[in-house]
């Protein structure tokens, strides 16, 4: 269903705020027979650019992981051409990203290779654990080469031409004896002992684990490259480059004078359910300003039941949204456990 130039006042506040999610759009409800409602074609009224902006936002990867954003912009593409980008499914678009800086703390990084690079039948790295410690990160967890074998291994962190990130190690052990004079003792090394074509956006090379930065994470997929790596305090902190239209993106967005932490939509179209918004300005604020936005989009309608919305006069959407730490608890979310 198409609407004129945004959404219509008219339309109750319970439906409008299910465009209350983000880059990591809500996986629905286990439901037999659920089906995939195929994404409509683009009418030639309205073909602009749709854009999204973040600040401050935590976006879980899972129940106790995140993404730190601490700033991003980027343009919304859908991945088949002439369709609208559909927010319930991540798969329908990409996030083309003009600017944006992004961090992972060690638990952070091991929750995503845990739970998506390395989440596959055969993968020969399994409970993963990380830590920063200095300036180096440390990995540990078992490597399964025949039999399970446990394995810590201290790494220098650096980016390669392509964008890449390199892990090199400083140091590994292996069953607690030296892994790199027990590999050469056997005359290999760690290419030769891990097979990594399952995963998602790692593989190896001689000693060095590398890491594609937009394929480790959890779809829509990311376009971009990154300037930058480096650890900062108890962070893997990365920076992307920077294109050309990323000043010109931004003057689109005028967000509340208030809000520090937000998920801002603007611009050419946007689906989500059966709805679709023209035009779109959509602001969803932390509800509290004093931290990080805690956003869990695969429940975040724990978080919506707990929103408020307000229409402006020039039909734009505002959404004040509580993190969802406080509201994980609440017989929403006890509900939705069942």
């Amino acid at each position: 269903m198409t609407m004129p130039r945004r959404l219509l006042i008219s339309v109750p506040f319970s439906l409008v705020a299910l465009l209350a999610v983000c880059i990591v759009p809500p996986h629905a409800p286990d439901t037999a027979g659920a089906r995939t409602l195929p994404s409509p074609a683009l009418d030639s009224g309205d073909n602009s650019a749709l854009w999204v902006q973040m600040r401050n936002v935590n976006l879980h990867v899972d129940e106790d992981h995140v993404l730190r954003v601490r700033s991003l912009r980027g343009e919304v593409q859908p991945t088949t051409p002439g369709t609208i980008p559909f927010l319930d499914e991540p798969e329908s678009f990409r996030i083309r990203v003009t600017s944006g800086v992004v961090g992972l703390t060690g638990d952070d990084l091991a929750g995503l290779l845990n739970s998506w690079v390395f989440a596959y039948d055969g993968s020969p790295l399994k409970n993963l654990k990380a830590r920063v410690e200095g300036t180096s990160l440390v990995l540990s967890g078992t490597m399964h080469k025949g039999l399970d074998l446990p394995f810590e291994m201290t790494a220098t962190l650096t980016l390669e031409p392509d964008g890449r990130i390199r892990s090199h190690p400083t140091s590994m052990r292996i069953l607690g004896v030296n892994g790199t004079a027990l590999l050469k003792a056997f005359g290999l090394r760690l290419d030769k002992v891990l097979d990594l074509k399952g995963s998602r956006g790692a593989s190896v090379q001689g000693e060095d684990l590398l890491l594609e930065p937009t394929k480790i994470i959890p779809p829509p997929a990311i376009a971009g490259r990154l300037a930058s790596i480096a650890i900062e305090g108890d962070q893997i902190v990365q920076t992307f480059v920077e294109t050309g239209d990323n000043a010109a993106a931004g003057a689109a967005f005028h967000p509340d004078a208030a809000a520090r932490n937000y998920i801002y939509f603007r611009g050419g179209k946007l689906r989500f359910g059966k709805l679709t918004m023209t035009d779109t300005d959509l602001l969803i604020v932390d509800a509290d300003q004093s931290n990080a936005f805690d956003m869990y989009m695969k429940k975040y309608n724990v978080q919506l039941v707990a929103s408020n919305t307000k229409n402006l006069p020039n039909l734009g959407l505002r959404v004040a949204m509580p993190d969802y730490a406080r509201v994980k608890d609440s017989p929403v979310a006890a509900t939705a456990r069942k």
